[in-house]
């Protein structure tokens, strides 16, 4: 394994982790740099603006909470309330 930090070859295996979806990820350790990574990162998801506007409109005008509105939608509350910060600031910029 190549370092993706230093470019080192000295690597070791270390560990590994399951994700969400239960696939089996082996972590890497650079012995140069100390760093660890995975050979292919998960990137996080990208919503389409007009789902997120769904989930906050859910939240901020129909009343349901940010825990519920996580488990209709199926997404962490810390995206849900991040989502709700972001359309905030937004709407005070437009005032503006």
């Amino acid at each position: 394994m190549i370092c993706p930090h230093c470019k080192s070859l000295k690597t070791v295996k270390m560990g590994c982790y399951y994700t969400k979806s239960g696939e089996r990820r082996q972590r890497y350790k650079c012995k140069i740099c100390g760093k660890t990574f995975v050979l292919n990162p998960i990137k996080p998801r990208n919503y389409p603006e007009e789902f997120k506007e769904m989930v906050v409109r859910a939240v901020v005008k129909e009343g349901v909470g940010v825990r519920q509105a996580s488990r209709i939608f199926k997404l962490s509350p810390n995206t849900v309330t991040a989502w709700i910060k972001e359309f905030s600031k937004k709407r005070t910029e437009k005032r503006d």
